[in-house]
């Protein structure tokens, strides 16, 4: 294994599909096979901000950007086309698999969310794929899994949103109003964010 021991400051997106446990037990599989690969693939070309992948995880993209910051309002227009293309694919199944869309897709049985966190990596080099090290890796992993009712949002952590500014934020995320929230993690404390609940007649 080769190491890179460097630090690098990072942005990170992640786009997780919600509703994709229960999807994946119910559908079928000759639905199910071709419906989430085309649905990554998708989230993965609307990758306007130019990120990195650093692992696909079934149902989350780890998308990850070192070096100088996005903008808020570019932060915000990748989160909106994130959402665009995930509600513009469901309405193509509607249009084209009805029967599947109303068995699995309709009544927002499946979503959509995103947890947007900066912080610092390592990498290291194994057999030629590169891995994300560092605490930061693992608190946006964690913060997949949280405390939030809504079933799709935005989650801007309060170490993304100590990097700008927070008037900002209200500019371009302007879908509904910021709300507040905490989880804790073992071995890693309390993680406080922010967090906007998404509509799609909003996007």
């Amino acid at each position: 294994m080769e190491k890179n021991d460097d630090v690098k400051p990072t942005f990170f997106c992640v786009p997780d599909i919600t509703g994709f446990t229960k999807f994946i037990a119910t559908a079928d599989i000759n639905f199910s096979k071709d419906f989430i690969p085309s649905l990554l693939r998708r989230l993965i070309n609307a990758n306007i901000l130019k990120m990195n992948v650093g692992e696909i995880e079934g149902d989350a993209i780890f998308f990850y950007k070192t070096g100088r910051l996005p903008s808020v309002n570019q932060v915000a227009k990748q989160c909106k086309l994130l959402f665009k293309t995930f509600y513009d694919f469901v309405r193509t199944i509607e249009k084209d698999d009805p029967e599947n869309y109303h068995k699995h897709l309709s009544g927002g049985q499946m979503g959509l969310k995103i947890v947007i966190h900066f912080g610092h990596i390592s990498t290291a080099n194994i057999k030629g794929r590169t891995k994300l090290i560092g605490e930061d890796v693992i608190i946006t992993h964690k913060l997949l899994k949280n405390s939030v009712e809504a079933t799709e949002y935005v989650l801007l952590t309060q170490a993304y949103l100590d990097k700008i500014k927070k008037s900002d934020v209200s500019s371009w995320f302007h879908w509904d109003e910021l709300k507040k929230g905490c989880d804790e993690y073992d071995h890693i404390g309390i993680i406080d964010y922010w967090y906007i609940p998404i509509e799609e007649e909003k996007v």
